[in-house]
C-alpha cells in the first residue's frame, strides 16, 4: 500500500523547526526588552524619581565641597567623588568656560585648566524645571555651588539607568536562548517519541504479536519506515496463511486419499484371498472375480495418478516451464477437438463454438494437455449424458476464455471426493498467468479457463 500524504523529509522538518524556533526566540527577545524598557521608563526614569535622584546627588556633592573647603583647582578630589557615584557625570564651568569635565566613562579624563567652553549642553544652560535656584532636566540638575574660591555652575548627569537596561538587554537574550533551545527540545523530544514507539511496536512484532499494528505517523522517513513495517506484517501474516492453508488443504487431502484409497484396496484384496483359496464355483465366477480385482486394480491406478500429478504441480516451487507462444485456434481444437471426440463415441452429444479469430497464447502445452484431461475426465465421471456438452471459446478483451459446461449426473458415485482434479487445474492456470473458475449449482457444473492472449506473436512480452 502506497502512501500517497504529501511526503516532507525530515530534514526539511528539521529545518523548518530551526527557523521557526529562531523566529520565535526573535520575537521573544523583542518582546522582553520592550517590557523591560517600558517598566525603566513607567518606573525607575518617573520624572519625580529622577529629581529625587539627582536632587540627592547634588546634596551629597554640596556636602562634600563645603566639608573639604574645596576650590576648583582640586580637580582630583573633586573627580574622585565623582567617580565614586555609580554612572555620574559631573560638568563645572563659569562664563562659558568648561573648568572640570569628570565622566564616568574615563577616571583620567578631567580639566584642571581654565578652557574655552566650545558646547555646553542646552540642558545644561536653560534646565527644565526650576526649585529654588536649582533647574531639574531628564536625568540632570543644574546648580550653582559655591566653592572656596567663588561660585561655579555643577551640572550632575544620573546614569544610573544604563545598567538597567544591560540586565534588561541580557535577561531579553537569555529569554531568547531558552525559547530556541526548548522549542528545538520539544521538536526533538517529539521525533525521539516517535522512534520509541515505532521501535516497541516492531519489538512486539517481534515477539510474535502480528496483529497488533503499527501506528500511523505523518509522511516522513520515520513514517516510511512504519508503512513499510506494516506492509511487512501484512506479507508474514498472508503467508503464515497461506501456509497454514496449504497444510490443512494437504492434511484433508491425504485423509480423503486414504479412504478412497482403501475401498477399493479392500475390495481388491477380499477378492483376491477368495481366488487364492479357491472359493469360487466355476470359470464364469473366477472371470467375474477376476473382472473385480481388475477394475478396483484401475481405480486405484487413477488414484494414484491424480495424487502423483497434483504433488507434481504443488510439490515444487520452481516446476520448470517451458512456456511457448502458439496459435490457440490451433492448440485448442486440437486438444479439445480429441475430447470431443471420444465423449461422441462414448454416447455424449457435443456442442463446440470454435475460436472465430486467430489469437496466441504462451503456455506449456504439456501442462496444458493435463488440464484438459482432468476437465474432460471429470464429464466423464459426472456428466448426464442424457444431456449436451457445450464447449465455448471467445474472446473478451485481452483474455481468452474457455467454458465446459455439462449437467450433472443425478446417480453418479463421488469417485474423486478429494477435488484433486479441479486443484490441479487451477495450479496450472496459475502458473501459466491465467485463471480457473468453477461455476457449480445443484443441477449443473462449469469450468472456466482464462488465459491472456495477444493479437500478435510479436506481442508477447519478452521477459515471459
Amino acid at each position: 500500500m502506497t502512501d500517497r500524504r504529501r511526503f516532507l523529509p525530515l530534514r526539511l522538518k528539521f529545518l523548518a523547526a530551526f527557523f521557526l524556533s529562531l523566529l520565535a526566540a526573535l520575537a521573544g527577545v523583542m518582546l522582553v526588552y520592550l517590557a523591560g524598557e517600558s517598566y525603566i521608563q513607567l518606573y525607575y526614569m518617573d520624572e519625580a524619581r529622577m529629581q529625587e535622584r539627582t536632587r540627592g546627588l547634588l546634596y551629597d556633592f554640596v556636602d562634600f565641597v563645603q566639608e573639604r573647603r574645596l576650590d576648583v583647582h582640586n580637580a582630583r578630589d573633586i573627580t574622585r567623588w565623582a567617580k565614586e557615584q555609580d554612572y555620574v557625570y559631573l560638568l563645572i564651568y563659569q562664563d562659558g568656560r568648561v573648568i572640570i569635565d569628570s565622566g564616568w566613562w574615563d577616571e583620567q579624563e578631567y580639566y584642571t585648566d581654565f578652557t574655552e567652553l566650545e558646547d555646553v549642553p542646552a540642558a545644561a544652560r536653560s534646565a527644565g524645571t526650576e526649585e529654588g535656584g536649582v533647574s531639574f532636566g531628564y536625568g540632570m540638575v543644574t546648580a550653582t555651588v559655591a566653592f572656596s574660591d567663588g561660585e561655579y555652575e555643577v551640572v550632575l548627569y544620573d546614569f544610573s539607568d544604563e545598567p538597567l537596561y544591560d540586565r534588561v538587554r541580557l535577561l531579553s537574550f537569555g529569554a531568547g536562548i531558552l525559547i530556541f533551545v526548548l522549542l528545538l527540545l520539544v521538536y526533538h523530544s517529539k521525533t525521539i517519541r516517535r522512534i520509541i514507539r515505532l521501535s516497541q511496536e516492531v519489538e512486539v512484532i517481534a515477539g510474535g504479536s502480528l496483529e497488533e499494528p503499527i501506528a500511523r505517523q505523518p509522511a516522513d522517513e520515520l513514517g516510511a519506515l512504519a508503512q513499510h513495517v506494516d506492509t511487512m506484517r501484512f506479507s508474514i501474516i498472508n503467508e503464515m496463511r497461506a501456509e497454514q492453508e496449504a497444510w490443512n488443504a494437504n492434511s484433508d487431502l491425504i485423509t480423503r486419499m486414504s479412504h478412497d484409497i482403501r475401498t477399493p484396496l479392500t475390495v481388491l484384496l477380499g477378492f483376491l484371498e477368495l481366488l487364492e483359496e479357491g472359493n469360487y464355483s466355476g470359470d464364469e465366477t473366477y472371470r467375474h472375480y477376476l473382472g473385480i480385482c481388475k477394475k478396483n486394480a484401475f481405480q486405484l491406478k487413477e488414484l494414484a495418478d491424480r495424487l502423483f500429478q497434483y504433488f507434481l504441480v504443488f510439490g515444487h516451487r520452481e516446476h520448470g516451464l517451458e512456456l511457448e507462444v502458439a496459435d490457440a485456434r490451433v492448440l485448442l481444437g486440437q486438444l479439445i477437438g480429441e475430447h470431443a471426440v471420444w465423449l461422441t463415441e462414448q454416447g455424449w452429444q457435443v456442442e463446440t463454438v470454435p475460436l472465430e479469430s486467430t489469437v496466441f497464447v504462451e503456455v506449456d502445452t504439456v501442462y496444458t494437455k493435463r488440464l484438459c484431461d482432468n476437465v474432460f475426465s471429470n464429464i466423464e465421471k459426472y456428466a448426464d449424458p442424457n444431456h449436451p456438452v457445450e464447449i465455448r471459446l471467445w474472446v473478451a478483451g485481452d483474455e481468452l476464455h474457455i467454458t465446459v459446461r455439462n449437467r450433472i449426473r443425478s446417480t453418479s458415485r463421488q469417485v474423486e471426493s478429494t477435488n484433486i482434479g479441479l486443484k490441479t487445474c487451477e495450479r496450472i492456470s496459475e502458473l501459466m498467468g491465467g485463471r480457473f473458475l468453477v461455476h457449480r449449482t445443484e443441477t449443473e457444473f462449469c469450468a472456466e479457463v482464462i488465459q491472456p492472449v495477444y493479437r500478435e506473436p510479436e506481442e508477447v512480452p519478452a521477459a515471459s
